[in-house]
């Protein structure tokens, strides 16, 4: 019999998951990108500015500046 299955029968509620981040692995405390995040996708930063820069492009870039 599985936890689950048994955790069922004896009328316990499920395990919770908890993730525990330390808050001295993130770069900013409020912010939930942590530095393992970044480590794992390199490229999000990249992409990110890419993206901003496409917006910027669209909605007028340098025109709308005075």
């Amino acid at each position: 019999m599985g936890e689950a299955k048994r955790r069922e029968v004896l009328g316990i509620p499920p395990r919770k998951n908890t993730i525990e981040i330390k808050k001295s692995d993130r770069y900013i405390s409020w912010l939930p990108i942590t530095k393992t995040t970044i480590k794992k996708y390199p490229y999000m930063g990249v992409a990110t500015m890419a993206l901003g820069a496409i917006i910027f492009l669209v909605s007028g870039g340098f025109n709308t500046i005075s």
